[in-house]
């Protein structure tokens, strides 16, 4: 009978471990489903954010944006300034000529450079998982840069002093030139996977 007991005992305590270890394997697959969730949500929430940010005050206020740099001798203004008086996002805040945006990625809004009158910004991705930022990167184009293909002169990679892969938007695409309208998937996937996946100091520049 005791040993019965103890035999008992131990099939129930290895169901018990079977059990927990279950429980535990499920527990590591929710919390990173629930993980990955939340970031989906905050890139998807992001996007929308500089969709906005583009159309109602880069865009809408295009003409006044143009006359900054006239009248800087057709140099280059910083603008996180007025963008912050006209509001900025939810989780946006201004640091210094630069706005950081909700997810701590550095966005540079400036009039252009010398010779070159162009509204337009630096993007440059600084979220800490490199999976992430490619994420971020791929929907950034997607969802944000295409929709205004028909607006933008063009957007590049800029790397560590240098300029690289250029795309341009439909009244620009001429010649043998990258073309948004014909960017494809694999095309993005190429774009950010040439720094982003490779843990560089790298950013999206677009001028409109």
């Amino acid at each position: 009978m005791k040993l019965y007991s103890l035999n008992q005992n131990g099939r129930s305590m290895i169901e018990m471990l079977g059990v927990l270890a279950i429980v535990g394997i499920l527990s590591v697959g929710a919390i990173a489903g629930f993980q990955k969730a939340m970031r989906k949500h905050k890139i998807n929430k992001l996007t929308e954010q500089y969709t906005l940010f583009i159309q109602e005050y880069l865009l809408k206020y295009k003409g006044e944006w143009a006359r900054m740099h006239r009248n800087n001798n057709d140099k280059s203004v910083y603008i996180a300034s007025f963008l912050e008086a006209l509001g900025l996002p939810a989780g946006w805040k201004r640091v210094g000529s630069n706005i950081m945006d909700s997810m701590n990625n550095r966005f540079s809004p400036n009039t252009g450079y010398t010779g070159f009158s162009h509204i337009g910004f630096d993007l440059l991705i600084q979220v800490a998982e490199a999976n992430t930022q490619n994420e971020l990167c791929r929907q950034f184009i997607s969802n944000v840069i295409l929709p205004f293909k028909e607006d933008i002169y063009r957007m590049w990679l800029y790397q560590r002093s240098s300029s690289k892969l250029f795309w341009y938007g439909t009244p620009q695409c001429s010649g043998n030139r990258n073309c948004l309208s014909n960017m494809t998937f694999q095309d993005i996937e190429d774009f950010c996977s040439s720094c982003f996946a490779k843990d560089e100091n790298c950013s999206i520049a677009v001028y409109f």
